[in-house]
């Protein structure tokens, strides 16, 4: 069990690509939050009972370069969707500074969102049409990489949550390319399919609780060891992650044990 860094390519879904890991290593897979088929980039895929972190991982933030086609929006913000409109745009490197900070945009309807238990990509690529909501989220960084005429490329870093191809939008244009970068700490140039990171690397901005045989016993039973601190710590016995405690009180409670006992 542990982590894959893939680097998913355009075209496949993330779960296409997480049973193919699965697959690989003989063991069930799951990702840590979903690329559409349009966009590639880093993809967390943890493997056996590492499947039990991905809660601590889908909420991470995360980074993008992304193309943009300025003057021309469509309904689904990238090259998929129908023409929406056509306008010539100005301030570009105004608009983008202003990005910076808590937004609120629409899902685009290519997006990978569920709606109805289906994923909004697959209603739109059947011609059914759906009212797309709202959702709020933080860019804490917008950078013009390469700008000229109607041809914008940024570097993100948003919260979680966030949809590029809103941002496009409301830029006035829409997505030509999307690529994620990063997930938290970890970059796509560390991507490797055929390799498979242990547990314990799988949180590394958690504090650690090490302990000893006795504590790693009480641990997988389920009953808390010694843990000073707030929120959540991954706990250890001699190098190999035993899950993830919450902190409390002086004592770390089992919350995601992972270890077999």
């Amino acid at each position: 069990m542990g982590i894959v860094l893939a680097d998913k390519p355009v075209g496949p879904s993330s779960f296409a690509v997480t049973r193919a890991i699965g697959q690989r290593f003989a063991a069930k897979a799951g990702h840590a939050g979903t690329l559409d088929p349009l966009a590639c980039g880093l993809l967390l895929v943890l493997v056996g009972r590492a499947t039990r972190l991905a809660q601590y991982l889908v909420g991470l933030d995360k980074g993008y370069t992304v193309e943009i086609r300025l003057g021309v929006r469509t309904t689904t913000g990238d090259t998929e969707g129908d023409l929406l409109e056509e306008a010539a745009i100005s301030g570009v490197e105004e608009s983008v500074r202003a990005l910076v900070g808590e937004v609120e945009l629409p899902i685009p309807a290519a997006s990978a969102v569920k709606i109805g238990g289906k994923r909004a990509y697959r209603l739109h690529r059947r011609g059914i049409a759906q009212e797309m909501p709202t959702r709020r989220s933080t860019i804490r960084e917008a950078t013009i990489l390469a700008y000229s005429g109607s041809s914008l490329c940024l570097d993100l870093s948003v919260s979680s949550g966030a949809y590029v191809r809103a941002i496009a939008d409301h830029l006035g244009g829409h997505c030509t390319s999307l690529r994620r970068t990063r997930v938290g700490p970890f970059s796509a140039d560390h991507a490797d399919e055929n390799g498979l990171l242990p547990p314990s690397a799988a949180l590394p901005f958690l504090p650690v609780i090490a302990v000893d045989e006795d504590g790693a016993r009480r641990f997988i039973s389920g009953r808390p060891v010694a843990g000073e601190g707030e929120g959540h710590a991954r706990v250890l016995a001699g190098g190999q992650l035993l899950g993830v405690a919450r902190l409390e009180r002086g004592q770390a409670h089992p919350e995601t044990v992972i270890a077999v006992p």
